[in-house]
């Protein structure tokens, strides 16, 4: 009971009005937003995380519910949150500094790629990484499946392809070729720092697919994944080499990693722990070594493999004594070769 007592003392619940981030005379509420009027004109919405991206948690393992206003153009007009539990206190920063975060994103379209390191700075709140691109995952998510549900964007159909069951013995270099394996390369000169030249050099693949997972992990390890998997679950595999590392140190501390997740339309998927297995070589032949790798399972029956998803990873490095952040990101679709 002391542990949960303790625990309690970093929740932080605010209350709030729809115009706290949203200028309007009136609103009408939605299922999980309102909809803000000046008059007879549509101002925008106001949306509540919690009903769009309830399962997003942070390092406390609790969601943080978030006030997002967005106007009819898709641009953020307002953020506050209504209630948090991240333990940022352990590491020397205030309420304020989170407060002060959350300022950078009115102004923000949300139809812009904004990440951690890229167009959002974490300079309010160095040391929560965790919290931070959680965080900005539940903003940009919850604001983009409002704007999907109410027609302000519209996203392509999914795929009416599936998955082969076909196998095809592939080696590293076919796979590659093929597109079927992706590789992310990001050199020390990329982030001005000194050291190795490939800082990182990751690469990423739908296990599911047989020609790419058992080729990649191996027959016992393929078949031991697939049996893992609820129905509609997916799964890919994550490896590198190099300095960096796309595991991070956020997954031993609270479970999750931080660094890398993948989007699909309006969707977003990162891990945790309980989503990963180890990986220590890939089996395709001429096959380089590896200092990290990773199998994890993709969660929920949203999740379309056979169409396109965008992998981002976001690295911390130093530069003259201070922590910078900058993502990168790589578009990826199963080839058609692997589809039927």
């Amino acid at each position: 009971m002391a542990g949960l007592a303790q625990w309690k003392m970093f929740e932080h619940r605010y209350e709030f009005e729809p115009g706290d981030v949203l200028e309007a005379s009136r609103f009408v509420e939605k299922k999980g937003y309102w909809e803000g009027y000046k008059g007879d004109e549509l101002a925008g919405y106001v949306i509540l995380s919690k009903e769009w991206t309830g399962k997003l948690i942070g390092y406390s393992g609790k969601h943080m519910e978030t006030l997002i206003g967005m106007d009819a153009d898709g641009v953020i007009t307002g953020i506050k949150i209504l209630f948090h539990s991240e333990p940022i206190v352990l590491i020397g920063l205030k309420e304020q500094n989170y407060l002060d975060f959350l300022q950078q994103y009115p102004g923000k379209n949300i139809r812009q790629e904004l990440t951690i390191g890229k167009g959002i700075s974490l300079d309010a709140v160095t040391g929560a990484t965790v919290t931070a691109v959680v965080h900005n995952a539940i903003i940009f998510r919850s604001a983009r499946k409002v704007a999907s549900e109410t027609g302000m964007i519209e996203y392509a159909k999914g795929s009416k392809q599936s998955i082969s069951k076909k196998f095809t013995a592939l080696t590293w270099k076919e796979l590659l070729d093929s597109g079927g394996v992706k590789n992310i390369r990001v050199t020390s000169e990329e982030l001005g720092i000194e050291g190795e030249d490939n800082y990182l050099d990751l690469y990423f693949g739908v296990v599911t697919v047989p020609s790419i997972g058992r080729n990649v992990i191996g027959d016992k390890y393929y078949k031991e994944t697939i049996d893992k998997l609820q129905k509609g679950e997916s799964a890919i595999f994550v490896v590198s080499k190099g300095e960096g590392s796309f595991k991070g140190s956020g997954f031993a501390r609270g479970g999750i990693f931080e660094r890398f997740s993948i989007e699909q339309q309006d969707r977003g998927y990162a891990f945790k722990d309980s989503d990963y297995s180890y990986l220590t070589e890939i089996r395709a032949e001429d096959a380089p070594s590896i200092k990290e790798g990773g199998v994890f399972i993709v969660r929920g029956d949203d999740f379309e493999a056979a169409s396109p998803f965008k992998f981002t990873i976001v690295l911390p490095y130093r530069v003259g004594g201070k922590k910078e952040f900058k993502s990168f990101s790589v578009d990826y679709k199963i080839p058609d070769r692997f589809l039927e």
